[in-house]
């Protein structure tokens, strides 16, 4: 029977409102208005199909309208971020003026507190980006939760947010996963579980969570993302990864973000057409620094040099100054065969970067196929290499040894013998010293048979074995002499045979070139080796020459103590020991732990000869 008083049904709950509410009275849903026949009959089709389409067609006047207002919203906010980057990058250049004048002061050492602003925000890096995602996206799990969860999905949010704000990332992370059996098909809570998680590092507990979203959200774009980036870092799951990317792309065809990350997967798998297609689409969608480099490296990787130069000049224009950028242009012209341009801008880049292994890797390399192989060895490797050699470095050997057996099957290359040969001298050091000569004097990257060689000189002169290592540093440089490595064994002969107390003039004659002639972003080390041997042979005022005029802008613990030394030889023994408390308290530069350790006593025995001497 037809109710002829007037109201409305909630297009929400469908609880019938009598009058002219404009709220329900069970759920507080603002009403659209139905007219005509307010109810239906269970056993009969409803008559008025034209009310029904009246009625959705008002549903989708009033999404659109909301769809508006929230676009009016998101050009606000946008203006808004704009101010606030103008902003920072105000505070940001304040900032330094006052760390330049603090440091012209003598009052900050600025390269010590850069060391330490980049410490600190490497360590809360992941922190910050988690509170940021779970601040983005916590509003969404509430609309969509069980009504009989929802006190607790509260509590659960306001949980994790606290253990956020305490830092607690692995704490928040597991606090908003304990709430997932109260709403098991709620995807953006299993969504933003996934993110914490990952933003924790616990990557196997959010590749599960994000494959579950995925399955209850099949249009989840930031889920696939997120499965695709975790997918990326397993080079079995390579396909799954290149499909998840596929459908990010496809759900969202004006974004440019998953393309680059296709773009880059694809790269590493040696797919360099699909490579090239999507990062062609990602700079349609978005011109900037970030996709032009990506479609430099893919033409660099095709070995197409007249294209990838205009593609990293452009991206040069976004980007001024930026590492990877330069690196990819120099790389570009190497390939070229530009060899004098690719080494203005590596000597310009490992000045500002000194010791950097793939600047260096890059400055030896005698033809691009031979960079290639020594650097990113055979196709499908390197994902493999790159975390062989992580875990060499951290002395996890076994580990290590499982993935270079997983890389030979692939294909041997120079840098997968260079790192199956650093784990054999390192179970075995006495064993592996004829192959690691033997690669040392090989045909192979003079970068590689410089390691090698240097792996052999620390064993050798530990145990100060003197024949061994003249004649394992004769075998380097007779056969590359050119290289980056024989300036630094050259250097490394020195500081040994100083350390011995063999010190000739011949030898402060070669120091002295070495120190003319540095390589680039190294001249420090040699600066020091040269104010050492200076003080050995007691020339003292050459000392204050080189050191003094350096120490207002490198106050550092090594050139205090050798100014404050060459004072005490000339007899300015108050000056002296001034400065060289000084140095007690100053950085330690370039030197590590053990090295400024030592340098710091040798600063305290000198103190005590001074007292001695001529007490206070």
């Amino acid at each position: 029977m037809a109710n002829d008083l007037p109201g409305s049904y909630c297009q929400n709950c469908l609880t019938w409102n009598p009058g002219d509410r404009e709220t329900c009275v069970k759920c507080g849903t603002r009403l659209l208005i139905l007219a005509g026949d307010q109810t239906w009959d269970d056993d009969e089709e409803p008559d008025d199909g034209e009310a029904l389409e009246e009625h959705l067609l008002e549903r989708i006047t009033g999404l659109e309208e909301t769809l508006r207002r929230v676009e009016t919203y998101l050009e606000t906010v946008s203006d808004q971020l704009g101010k606030l980057e103008r902003s920072e990058v105000m505070l940001r250049n304040g900032l330094m003026a006052l760390v330049q004048e603090m440091e012209h002061h003598r009052q900050l050492d600025a390269h010590a507190f850069s060391e330490r602003w980049e410490q600190l925000v490497e360590e809360n890096l992941h922190l910050i980006s988690a509170r940021e995602l779970f601040t983005r996206y916590r509003a969404r799990i509430l609309p969509i939760a069980r009504p009989k969860s929802m006190a607790q999905l509260k509590r659960a949010l306001l949980e994790t947010t606290a253990l956020l704000e305490a830092a607690d990332l692995p704490g928040a992370a597991q606090r908003l996963g304990m709430a997932l059996p109260l709403d098991p098909k709620n995807y953006e809570l299993i969504f933003t579980a996934a993110s914490l998680h990952e933003a924790a590092q616990n990557f196997e507990e959010a590749e599960g969570l994000a494959r579950k979203v995925v399955g209850l959200s099949p249009r989840h774009f930031e889920a696939w993302m997120l499965l695709g980036k975790l997918l990326q870092e397993l080079p079995e799951h390579a396909d799954q990864a290149i499909e998840a990317l596929h459908q990010a792309a496809d759900l969202r065809p004006e974004d440019a973000e998953p393309r680059m990350l296709l773009a880059e997967l694809l790269l590493e798998q040696e797919d360099l057409h699909g490579a090239l297609e999507a990062a062609q689409e990602a700079v349609a969608r978005r011109k900037d620094g970030e996709t032009l480099l990506l479609v430099g490296q893919v033409h660099i990787a095709r070995g197409e040099s007249s294209q990838a130069v205009p593609a990293l000049k452009e991206a040069s224009a976004y980007l001024p100054g930026d590492l990877h950028v330069r690196e990819a242009l120099a790389e570009a012209y190497l390939l070229q065969g530009e060899r004098s341009k690719a080494f203005a801008i590596l000597q310009e880049l490992l000045l500002q970067n000194p010791g950097d292994p793939h600047l260096l890797l890059m400055l030896d390399a005698e033809t691009h196929p031979q960079l290639r192989e020594a650097r990113d060895g055979k196709g499908g490797t390197q994902t493999l290499l790159d975390e062989a050699e992580t875990l060499l470095d951290e002395g996890q050997l076994d580990p290590a040894a499982h993935l270079l057996r997983r890389a030979r099957r692939k294909g041997r290359s120079q840098r997968s013998e260079w790192l199956e040969l650093r784990l054999a001298f390192l179970r075995d050091p006495e064993k592996t010293l004829k192959p690691a000569l033997a690669f040392a004097r090989s045909d192979r990257h003079p970068r590689l048979c410089f390691l090698a060689l240097r792996l052999v000189l620390e064993h050798l002169m530990a145990q100060r074995r003197e024949a061994e290592i003249a004649h394992a540093l004769d075998i380097f440089l007779t056969r590359h002499p050119k290289s980056t490595g024989a300036w630094e064994a050259a250097l490394m002969r020195l500081a040994y045979r100083l350390m011995n107390g063999e010190v000739t003039d011949q030898d402060l004659e070669e120091t002295r070139r070495l120190h003319a002639h540095p390589l680039p972003g190294l001249e420090p080390r040699a600066r020091t080796l040269l104010g050492q041997y200076l003080l050995a042979l007691k020339r003292h005022q050459e000392v204050l020459d080189l050191v003094d005029p350096l120490l207002e802008k490198e106050p550092t613990l090594v050139n205090h103590f050798q100014i404050g030394a060459a004072l005490a030889g000339l007899g300015a023994r108050e000056e002296a020991r001034a400065l060289l408390r000084d140095g007690l308290e100053s950085d330690a530069g370039d030197l590590n732990e053990s090295q400024a350790a030592g340098v710091k006593n040798q600063i305290k025995g000198l103190l005590k000869e001074l007292e001695e001497v001529n007490p206070a």
